[in-house]
């Protein structure tokens, strides 16, 4: 068997890209995956589609961004606006960029990972590498402390003829949720999510009626899926990296799926190296951080959607309760000091970072300058004003940079904190 530096298990937008930044960053690259047997219409934010220009990647697929229209109880009429993307021909594009890129890329089914050997076993035979990485999603095997919120079923496909509208509309119902996506010359994707054990009660037409209001428009191709948030792998084993919904796969409310397994693909280099040139200890501490992290804020940020749709019934009052009734952001009476691992320069680090109500994960940079120099030099101290703060605590910045800095912290709250800026307890 030839030896690759990394071995992928599939080929959706997170394996995908991860294989194209590993291979970019010049390591030797092979992922398995099956063709894309469905086509399927998802959302991409405005946010995501500006990371594919900047990391050159295609946009096949991708439609003109049209206005999103929420009916949602408190934040009825809210506006925002989506991508229209086909999923089959968006992955298509980056696995053909990740062959282009040098990645060895099979179509093949991967039966299991063995990350203690070092072998992806396929259907066209194993593949060894240093770094095994799995990216099946959902389909992927769950790890030990796997978590899960109340189970969900989302069921899509087209409505054919004209698009019934020219905006993409989210739309809470008494059984559950409809999301409408109009395509220019294809007509109107639409899915709902409601109960998994309601759907398993009732017959497609009458299901589809309870929750849309109307026939189901494509009673003979409907597409079904899981759609409730997991924690599917919590920690690392020794030897595997796991990316995107196979690490956290995110409820379809929250939106953020693909701009999920866009941040997983970009946290695949720094882990990747960290375990190949070291022992990995820095990749598992960023990995658990950052996944048990976004579980717990997806969970209850959700719980909170769910609660403002002003719905009654089993479906929205499970929801609405699930997981508990923390505050979806930690609740910091002042900025902290903490200590993080965090990415600089493309490797991990442990770093010191500032928890704020508005990031409590952290930040570590601001206007691309690391913050701790400046939170030595503040030395637990108020924040002076913008002059005093460019002469006496980032003489060595642009004069720009100084006031985006100065306007950042300010905008935290430092102004107005005569404590200043503490430790979290338990941080050195």
């Amino acid at each position: 068997m030839r030896q690759h530096d990394a071995a992928i298990a599939g080929g959706g937008p997170a394996g995908a890209l991860a294989a194209i930044l590993l291979a970019r960053a010049g390591l030797c690259v092979a992922l398995a995956t099956l063709p894309v047997g469905v086509r399927r219409i998802e959302g991409l934010s405005p946010r995501v589609a500006a990371l594919v220009a900047r990391l050159g990647l295609p946009d096949a697929g991708v439609g003109a961004a049209v206005p999103r229209q929420s009916l949602w109880g408190e934040r009825d009429g809210a506006f925002n606006r989506e991508h229209p993307v086909d999923r089959a021909i968006f992955d298509a594009a980056l696995l053909e960029l990740a062959a282009t890129e040098g990645v060895q890329v099979l179509r093949a089914r991967v039966a299991r990972l063995e990350p203690d050997r070092g072998v992806m076993e396929t259907s066209a035979g194993p593949i060894s590498a240093r770094l095994l990485i799995e990216a099946r999603g959902r389909r992927a095997p769950a790890a030990r402390g796997r978590l899960r919120g109340p189970a969900g079923l989302a069921i899509a496909g087209w409505s054919d003829g004209e698009a019934r509208s020219r905006v993409s509309q989210v739309a809470a119902r008494p059984g559950g949720w409809v999301w409408q996506m109009p395509v220019a010359g294809r007509g109107t994707w639409v899915q709902v999510v409601t109960d998994a054990a309601r759907a398993r009660t009732l017959p497609l037409p009458a299901l589809w009626a309870e929750i849309a209001g109307e026939a189901v428009p494509f009673p003979a191709s409907a597409q079904r899926a899981a759609g409730e948030l997991r924690l599917n792998a919590p920690d690392l084993p020794e030897g595997l990296l796991v990316l995107g919904d196979a690490a956290v796969a995110m409820d379809p409310l929250s939106g953020h799926g693909l701009f999920w397994a866009f941040s997983s693909a970009l946290a695949a280099v720094p882990m990747a190296l960290d375990i190949l040139e070291g022992d990995g200890a820095l990749a598992r501490r960023f990995h658990r951080e950052r996944v048990v992290s976004a579980f717990w804020r997806q969970a209850r940020v959700g719980r909170d959607l769910y609660r403002l749709a002003g719905q009654a019934g089993p479906f929205w009052a499970e929801r609405g309760a699930w997981p508990d009734d923390a505050p979806a952001h930690a609740e910091l009476a002042a900025p902290q000091r903490a200590r993080r691992v965090v990415v600089a320069g493309g490797r991990l680090a442990e770093a010191d970072v500032l928890l704020t109500p508005e990031e409590p994960d952290g930040v570590a940079f601001v206007a691309g300058q690391p913050l701790a120099p400046v939170l030595d030099r503040l030395r637990g101290g108020p924040l002076p004003d913008a002059e005093t703060f460019g002469r006496t605590i980032t003489p060595a910045l642009a004069p720009e940079t100084s006031r985006l800095m100065h306007g950042w912290l300010a905008a935290r709250g430092l102004g107005t904190t005569p404590q200043g800026i503490h430790r979290q307890e338990g941080t050195r």
